[in-house]
């Protein structure tokens, strides 16, 4: 009933990220700077990617099936193991391994002759996926309230195995690659920053794509429906939308119906864009680029507030169940 196949694993990657780095701490025996959860690494998309107090780079991915020898987790695993950095540890989390993919590893670790990495296998405690599961029955906007329902089980159960690899040498002369960091990633990134910080539902966002675009897309519930964030376009325009499509248009067409109680809602006008399938509202120019950034982190908080029972759930088998959950986001009369 949850919002797609992969929400269980995903509220626990959240939930590890930003109430539970102690897990990983127990892993590898030391303390953790910091953890990010979803993070873009070298244009990978990683589970949980982080730190530890010692500097090594960390990156996590869990899955809460069984690992079996053709698991497509493993293409992931081998595609991190390439890219980390020497001095690395890499954690996979699963409910079990076979022998025969824990052997697959082992044969990446053992050819690794330029980097040492540390890498574990550790079983996820079945016990959490009772707790996953009521999560992913929740309306998508109480999920965070109720993540440290988790905090009763222990994440993991052990560790299944670990793995180093031998590093022969590595030269002493520092290579240093130049990456010019442009004005529109910087901007996104701080975006992005706050609507994860200050934004009650961090659970939703999750980029769809590259933050070198001038679109920031989240899934709004269901193909061909996302919501979107511009801080300015070809036109400089500036502004906070919910995007639809042809597959999606009855849906359009439904919340579009709901205007004037969505503009008194968020007090601020409302366009419904017929030709581009969208609802949207633009902010002005400010003088400083902040100001304008907490206008649309705000509007973007308004935005899944009052349209995600209608993206989520309108038309879905779950729908009256969900909305009474969240009575305050609907769009009414």
């Amino acid at each position: 009933m949850g919002i797609s196949k992969g929400d269980r694993e995903n509220y626990l990657n959240l939930y590890i990220t930003l109430l539970n780095k102690e897990a990983i701490e127990d892993i590898i025996s030391e303390k953790v700077e910091w953890l990010k959860w979803e993070y873009y690494f070298h244009a990978k998309k990683i589970d949980i990617f982080g730190q530890s107090n010692s500097g090594k780079t960390l990156f996590i991915e869990n899955q809460i099936n069984f690992a079996y020898e053709d698991d497509r987790h493993l293409k992931s695993i081998r595609d991190i193991i390439e890219k980390a950095p020497h001095n690395s540890i890499v954690i996979w989390g699963a409910k079990g391994f076979s022998a025969g993919i824990l052997n697959k590893i082992a044969n990446i670790i053992r050819e690794l002759k330029d980097k040492t990495i540390e890498f574990y296998a550790v079983e996820v405690n079945s016990s959490v996926l009772p707790f996953l599961e009521k999560l992913e029955n929740m309306h998508i906007l109480h999920v965070m309230d109720n993540l440290k329902q988790l905090n009763i089980v222990d994440t993991y159960n052990d560790i299944f195995d670990k793995y180093v690899s031998i590093c022969e040498s590595i030269s002493e002369k520092s290579e240093y690659k130049f990456e010019r960091i442009t004005d529109r990633q910087r901007t996104n990134a701080y975006i992005i920053k706050e609507l994860r910080s200050r934004v009650k539902y961090p659970n939703i966002f999750r980029e769809k794509r590259t933050i070198d675009s001038n679109k920031l897309r989240y899934g709004a519930g269901r193909t061909c429906c996302d919501f979107e964030l511009v801080y300015s376009n070809r036109n400089h325009e500036s502004y906070v939308s919910c995007q639809f499509a042809n597959q999606t248009e009855d849906l359009y067409q439904e919340v579009a119906k709901r205007k004037n109680i969505l503009e008194d809602k968020i007090r601020n006008k409302v366009e419904c864009d017929d030709l581009n399938m969208r609802i949207v509202t633009f902010v002005k120019q400010f003088e400083h680029k902040f100001e304008k950034v907490d206008q649309l982190v705000n509007l973007m908080d308004k935005y899944i507030f009052y349209l995600s029972n209608y993206t989520f759930y309108f038309g879905k088998p779950m729908r009256d169940e969900m909305w009474e959950q969240h009575k305050e986001g609907l769009l009414e009369t």
